[in-house]
């Protein structure tokens, strides 16, 4: 017992000691409109626009318990939020109410009357009070939920729409489409089909829907869809929106024009859009817009009016010397000053094109990693930093990189594992490498390299011949992420694994070969840091401690830090900062300042 409550004490005095937050934005995945208003939750929590006039103005906004997912306004006074935490109640202009940890959603759509939601296994009917009125179990994915009246309709991609009476007095109907998503009009319902178009039904009488028209099948995949006066608006794929005249009673394609998006909302003739820059490997970076802006009122000329302009992110990665915290912030890398927890301060920022989403930082060096390109970027002058190398990898995402001796080394799935000289050659040249799928990779910082490959094994690499890097031991144990965490009077070098299903640790005292000192099962996995005698483990919604002074028997201990969607984490000098993809998180003491800008040369004229 007075060994749980030192290890208690120790972890609890770096989490609650200070906390302090930097760069807070929003990332929208889904929009409501109503009138005037459009709610968003853009999962730092939910924000209401004003879009009566240009300037849009955000009114409001309020982080919610878990990283948002979906939003549904219940009356003029009330909306409610899944977030990965529950459902979150909110009184307008957004005031806190309740939150409902049993009320598991992804996917919300209200009535004024019901609440509908999904989450993974069933779609539940609630009150606004979120008493349970019904629940429809399900085997399939529900992409979208609607409500017609009283009648529940549910989109089912590649299957159908299924329509619900949760007052069970009518048995369940179903159209047979293949439904990414729904819009209701009136008694008609306008379907997203994917390949198969945008298909307009009647559902005056909702046991027997009638089709009666279908628009723009084959050759375009639509995803979302919105309906306002005379107008819809269809989302294809992820980066264009085609817009239809419905003033016939049927929709007509007027025009498309290339957009990022991923959630659109209608009101009127006004379009509401929001989307995300998708690379040619599918990953993804916000655009810093959460909301734009259209006048569809000319469909085949659809005008842009306004966007809200934010930071875009994702907070995505971040190394620290207790002091600096070095940030990747898309297209930014950043570089913060946390020696004041709660006040950080941006000392300065550079933007990189094709930053990549990690960072790792040795003495003057920063390596920028995770995409195609590595970046070599010196920090010596932490107010001017500068990239001085690039590479090339010749493969594709997610990789990884770290320093090793006086070269860096880069783990990728496509292309291999390389081992590259960059001070010996104007542009950083591979000199040795090792044919293989490789995710993840962390360094000792001089002859040994563990690096996981295609998360099945982790395997320890020799690379005291650079030009010949030998792959000593490996063993199957679905490695996620690895850290090191350097030698303290209590222990030897460690190394730290994230694996699909625990934590394991690993006395590297002798480098090339690793041995279990302990594994401990988790229920999630997450992103790892370790410092002196502490690892943190961050998972959506917590952040573990473990005791390293006894690795053997590694004693884990909650803390009051919070991660909402952890990216990565990384602890130095009892500091500890999370990229946290809507900001970045920083724990514990203050600590001492970086040293002031160095004063502006002056530029004398000739004479």
């Amino acid at each position: 017992m007075r060994r749980f409550l030192a290890v208690f004490f120790a972890f609890a005095s770096v989490a609650s000691a200070q906390s302090g937050e930097w760069g807070s934005r929003g990332i929208t995945r889904r929009l409501v409109a109503s009138g005037d208003r459009v709610y968003a939750a853009d999962g730092r929590g939910v924000a209401i626009y004003d879009v009566s006039s240009t300037p849009i103005r955000r009114i409001a906004v309020a982080e919610t318990g878990g990283e948002s997912l979906d939003v549904a306004p219940v009356s003029d006074d009330e909306l409610v939020v899944a977030t990965r935490a529950g459902v979150d109640q909110f009184a307008l202009p957004l005031t806190a109410v309740a939150n409902y940890p049993s009320a598991n959603a992804t996917i919300l759509a209200s009535n004024g009357n019901l609440i509908a939601g999904f989450n993974g296994s069933f779609i539940t009917v609630w009150r606004p009070d979120m008493s349970t009125v019904a629940t429809f179990p399900t085997t399939q994915n529900v992409s979208a939920l609607a409500w017609h009246g009283n009648t529940l309709l549910a989109a089912i991609p590649g299957s159908a729409v299924m329509l619900f009476d949760p007052t069970g007095v009518r048995a369940a109907s179903m159209i047979s489409e293949s439904a990414q998503d729904l819009a209701v009009s009136g008694d008609t319902l306008y379907i997203a089909a994917g390949i198969d178009g945008i298909v307009q039904y009647d559902i005056s009488d909702d046991s027997a829907p009638r089709l009666l028209s279908r628009t723009a099948a084959g050759g375009n995949n639509f995803t979302r869809i919105a309906v306002g006066t005379n107008r819809l608006a269809a989302a294809e794929t992820d980066n264009a929106i085609d817009v239809f005249d419905l003033s016939s009673g049927t929709p007509v394609l007027a025009d498309r024009f290339d957009e990022p998006v991923q959630t659109i909302a209608m009101s009127a003739s006004r379009l509401f859009s929001a989307g995300l820059q998708v690379d040619a490997h599918g990953l993804t970076r916000a655009t810093g817009a959460p909301l734009r802006v259209w006048d569809l009122s000319d469909a085949a000329s659809p005008k842009f009016v306004a966007q809200y302009n934010d930071l875009a992110g994702p907070v995505s990665g971040v190394a620290t010397d207790g002091t600096l915290a070095y940030v990747v912030d898309p297209p930014f890398f950043r570089v913060i000053d946390i020696s004041t927890t709660a006040s950080p301060r941006e000392i300065a920022s550079l933007a990189i094109d094709n930053i990549g989403d990690r960072v790792r930082v040795r003495g003057d060096l920063a390596i920028l990693y995770g995409r195609e390109q590595v970046q070599l970027v010196d920090v010596s002058n932490p107010y001017v930093p500068h990239v001085v190398r690039t590479w090339n990898t010749q493969g594709g995402p997610p990789s990884s990189a770290a320093f090793a001796g006086a070269n860096f080394i880069e783990a990728n799935p496509f292309s291999g594992f390389h081992v590259v000289d960059f001070t010996d050659y104007a542009t950083p040249q591979q000199i040795g490498g090792i044919k293989g799928h490789y995710y993840d990779v962390v360094s000792d910082g001089g002859v040994a390299v563990y690096v996981a490959s295609e998360g099945v094994s982790l395997g320890a690499v020799s690379v005291a011949r650079p030009q010949t890097p030998a792959m000593v031991t490996s063993s199957v144990i679905g490695p996620v992420q690895t850290e090191i965490a350097a030698p303290t009077a209590n222990h030897p070098e460690l190394l730290v694994v994230q694996t699909k299903s625990a934590i394991r640790i690993y006395n590297v005292a002798n480098p090339l070969d690793p041995q279990l000192l302990s594994s401990t099962p988790t229920m999630t996995t997450g992103v790892v840091a370790a410092d002196g005698d502490t690892a943190f483990v961050a998972t959506p919604g917590s952040v573990q401690a473990i005791d390293l002074r006894d690795p053997a028997h590694a004693a884990f201990s909650g803390t009051s830090m919070q991660a909402v969607a952890p990216m990565r984490i990384a602890a130095a000098n009892g500091k500890v900062v999370i990229a946290d993809t809507y900001s970045l998180r920083i724990y514990g003491p203050d600590t001492a300042p970086p040293p002031p800008a160095p004063p502006q040369r002056r530029h004398v004229a000739d004479h």
